[in-house]
C-alpha cells in the first residue's frame, strides 16, 4: 500500500461543536485547556522544556542532531498489547529526511506522552514538528482530567500526512459506539488528514476486544457493491440507532480482523461478548477476515454457536445470510484463531468444522497443557476432520499424532502451510496420550501435494529404546516415496530432531527445492551406543517415546563421501537453500567441517543459531568472526 499523493489540506470535520474547531483565527482549545485546569500544569510543561534543554546541551549545536534526540525522546515501542503493528517494510521505511534516526521501531507519535507533558498546546507545537516523519500515531494513556473524546478528534484532525498505522484505546461496556467514537473513526476514513493511512486498531480494554480496520479491505467493484447491498439492509437487520447505524455501515466497508477475550467475564460480560460474536458470525454486516478468541474453552465456543443456532438475539431471520437450523456460519471469515484453554471435556470436542466455516483457509489451534490435561486417549480435535475442508491452505496444531496423518491427507489435501507448534516447554509431548513417529512425518512431507511450509516443534516417538540415528532414520526413509508425487517444500522446520551434517545432505539430496532449514545438532552428552551402555539408557515418561540418540561427532559417518556426493549432484546448479537455523552448540562447531558444510550451499546467507547457553555465546562470536572472514555476505546471529 503506498500513500496518495494528493497533498494534505488540513479542514474541520463537521463535528459536535464541542471537539470542534472555532475559526482560523481562534485555535482550538478543548476542555482540558480551559482555565479551570490545576495551576500546576504550567510548571510541568516548563519542566519538560527545562529537560529538553538540558538534553540538547549534551549534544553539539547542529541542529540536525538535536531534531534526532528529540524525536528519539517519544519513539517508543507500543505496549505490548495485540497493537504491535505488522506493518510490511515499505511502509515503515525511514523518512525522507535521511538525518532521522529512531531506535527500536519506526516513528511513533505517542499522544499521550506529549498530553501529559502540556496539554492539548504541546500535542499542537510537536505535530509541527514531526507531522512529516511520524509513520505511527498512538492514542493512549492521556491525562485523567482530559476530555478524552474531544482531544483525541482535535488530534486526529491535525492531519498526519505520513502516518500509515493509528492506534487507540479506551474502555466502555457496551459493543456499540458512542458519538466520539464515531468521529474518530469518519475522520480516519473519510478526511484528507490521513492520506496514507492503511489501517488503524481500536483497543477496547472493557470487554477486552480489539478491532482492526483496513482501508483497503474491498479491492474490487464487485465486493464493494456487495457491502453497499448489505448496507442496504442494516435497519432492518439490527434495527439500530441512526448513530449506531453509521457504525456498522462503517464496520461493514473496513473491519478486517477482530480479537476477543474471553477470560474474567461477569454475567454482563458475557452477553456482550456473545452477542458481538454472534453479529460477527451469523450476519453479512461485520464479516472480518479474521477472527481471533483469547482465553477460549469449550463452553465458551458451545455457548456462542447454541446462541446462533437458536437465535437467542432475536434478529430476523428473514435478513439473515446464514438461517437457523443451518451449519454454515462465517461466510468470509478466512482466518480463525483459537488460543484454547481446553481441548476438550465431559461433553464434546472441539466443534470446528469445515460445514459451519466453510470459507475458512487458515486455522489456527493454540493450547497449553499446563492449563488443561484431560485430552483422552484417540481425540481426533472433535468435529475438526468429519468433511472436507476446500479451502484450507494453512493449518496450525498444538499436538499431533499418527492416528491423525490420514484424516488430514484425507479432508485436507490443500494444505500449504502446515505446523505443529506444542507450547513453550511441551515440546516432549508427555502431556498428550499420542505422540508422532518418523513414519507418520515422511507421510506428511511427502504426500501432500500442495505443502510448501512443514514445521514440526514436537518430538517424535519410537519403537525401540536402543539409541539410534534419527537423522540417518529421517533420510532413509524419504529415499523411499516417488520423487515425481512430492511436494516442493520450501521450508522445513524440526529444531527437535537431532541431526548431523550427513543427515542434512542426504535429506537435501531428496528435498531439492528447500529455501529453509532448522534442526538440531547431535547431542554430543548422549549415551554412546555399545553393549555396557544398553542396559542403562534413560527413558521417557511415556512408553517408547523420545528414544536416545547415538552419540557421534558432527559430520557424521563418511562425511567425505556425502559432501562429495552432494556436491557432484548440484555441480550444475546449486542447492537453492538460503537459510538455516540450527539449535544447540556443540564443539565440532570450531572444525573445518563446518565451512566445507556451509560451502555446499552458495545462496546461503543467513546462518542463526538457537537455545545458545550463556556460557557458549562467546564461542559462537568467535565462530561467526570466522565464517563471516570467509564469507562476507553471510549474515550469522544468536537468536
Amino acid at each position: 500500500m503506498s500513500g496518495t499523493e494528493t497533498p494534505h489540506v488540513a479542514v474541520a470535520m463537521p463535528l459536535p461543536t464541542e471537539y470542534g474547531f472555532a475559526g482560523d483565527d481562534q485555535p482550538y482549545h478543548p476542555p482540558s485547556e480551559q482555565p479551570h485546569q490545576h495551576e500546576g500544569e504550567a510548571n510541568l510543561f516548563e519542566t519538560a522544556e527545562n529537560m529538553h534543554g538540558q538534553d540538547n546541551a549534551m549534544f553539539p549545536s547542529d541542529p540536525s542532531v538535536q531534531y534526532q534526540a528529540q524525536l528519539a525522546r517519544h519513539a517508543t515501542m507500543l505496549r505490548d498489547r495485540n497493537l504491535i503493528f505488522n506493518a510490511r517494510r515499505e511502509s515503515m521505511a525511514p523518512a525522507e529526511s535521511s538525518d532521522v534516526v529512531v531506535e527500536n521501531c519506526a516513528p511513533v507519535f505517542e499522544v499521550g506522552y506529549w498530553m501529559n507533558f502540556g496539554n492539548f498546546s504541546s500535542v499542537r507545537q510537536q505535530h509541527e514538528t514531526y507531522k512529516n516523519h511520524v509513520r505511527t500515531l498512538s492514542v493512549w494513556n492521556l491525562p485523567v482530567e482530559s476530555a478524552y473524546g474531544a482531544d483525541v478528534a482535535a488530534c486526529l484532525n491535525l492531519g498526519w500526512p505520513n502516518v500509515t498505522h493509528v492506534s487507540l484505546e479506551y474502555s466502555t461496556w457496551e459493543p456499540e459506539p458512542n458519538r466520539y467514537s464515531i468521529s474518530w473513526h469518519k475522520i480516519l476514513c473519510d478526511s484528507p488528514a490521513f492520506p496514507s493511512l492503511i489501517d488503524y486498531r481500536v483497543w477496547q480494554m472493557l470487554p477486552a476486544r480489539l478491532e482492526v480496520f483496513s482501508i483497503h479491505k474491498f479491492k474490487t467493484v464487485q465486493e464493494r457493491n456487495q457491502a453497499t447491498d448489505i448496507i442496504a439492509q442494516v435497519p432492518d437487520l439490527l434495527a439500530p440507532t441512526p448513530a449506531v447505524q453509521q457504525f456498522y455501515e462503517h464496520r461493514c466497508r473496513y473491519l478486517e480482523h477482530v480479537v476477543m477475550s474471553m477470560d474474567s467475564m461477569n454475567k454482563a460480560e458475557t452477553y456482550t461478548k456473545y452477542k458481538y460474536l454472534a453479529l460477527v458470525l451469523a450476519t453479512p454486516v461485520m464479516a472480518p477476515r479474521t477472527l481471533t478468541i483469547v482465553n477460549s474453552r469449550l463452553k465458551h465456543i458451545r455457548a456462542i454457536l447454541n446462541c446462533i443456532d437458536r437465535n437467542a438475539l432475536g434478529l430476523p431471520t428473514t435478513q439473515l445470510q446464514y438461517q437457523p437450523g443451518k451449519l454454515e456460519l462465517g461466510r468470509g471469515l478466512q482466518h480463525l484463531h483459537l488460543k484454547m484453554t481446553s481441548l476438550y471435556d465431559e461433553l464434546t470436542g472441539l466443534p470446528i468444522s469445515a460445514a459451519r466455516f466453510p470459507d475458512l483457509t487458515s486455522l489456527i489451534i493454540e493450547h497449553s497443557p499446563a492449563l488443561d490435561n484431560s485430552l483422552p486417549d484417540g481425540e481426533k480435535f472433535g468435529q475438526l476432520w468429519e468433511m472436507r475442508w476446500a479451502s484450507m491452505k494453512r493449518l496450525q496444531l498444538p499436538f499431533f499424532s499418527d492416528q491423525h496423518a490420514a484424516l488430514l491427507i484425507k479432508f485436507m489435501p490443500n494444505l500449504e502451510i502446515l505446523s505443529i507448534m506444542p507450547a513453550v516447554g511441551f515440546e516432549s509431548g508427555d502431556e498428550y496420550p499420542d505422540a508422532l513417529s518418523v513414519s507418520t512425518l515422511i507421510k506428511l512431507a511427502t504426500q501432500l501435494q500442495m505443502l510448501r511450509h512443514l514445521e514440526i516443534r514436537s518430538m517424535l516417538r519410537f519403537k525401540v529404546k536402543k539409541p539410534i540415528n534419527l537423522g540417518d532414520l529421517i533420510a532413509l526413509a524419504m529415499k523411499k516415496p516417488p520423487a515425481a508425487s512430492r511436494p516442493d517444500l520450501k521450508l522445513l522446520a524440526m529444531p527437535c530432531i537431532n541431526m548431523d551434517f550427513v543427515s542434512v545432505v542426504k535429506l537435501l539430496t531428496h528435498l531439492p527445492g528447500v529455501e529453509q532449514l532448522e534442526f538440531q545438532l547431535p547431542d554430543q552428552y548422549a549415551v554412546a551406543a555399545t553393549p555396557a551402555s544398553k542396559n542403562n539408557l534413560p527413558t521417557s515418561p511415556v512408553e517408547g517415546r523420545n528414544a536416545p540418540a547415538i552419540a557421534h561427532n558432527l559430520e557424521g559417518r563418511n562425511w567425505a563421501d556425502e559432501k562429495k556426493k552432494f556436491a557432484e549432484l548440484y555441480a550444475d546448479k546449486p542447492h537453492p537453500l538460503q537459510s538455516m537455523i540450527i539449535t544447540g552448540y556443540h564443539t565440532d562447531l570450531h572444525s573445518t567441517a563446518v565451512s566445507e558444510f556451509l560451502g555446499l550451499f552458495p545462496d546461503l546467507d543467513s546462518l542463526a543459531f538457537a537455545s545458545i547457553n550463556r556460557e557458549d555465546h562467546d564461542n559462537i562470536d568467535q565462530l561467526a568472526g570466522a565464517l563471516t572472514a570467509l564469507n562476507p555476505d553471510l549474515e550469522v546471529a544468536i537468536i
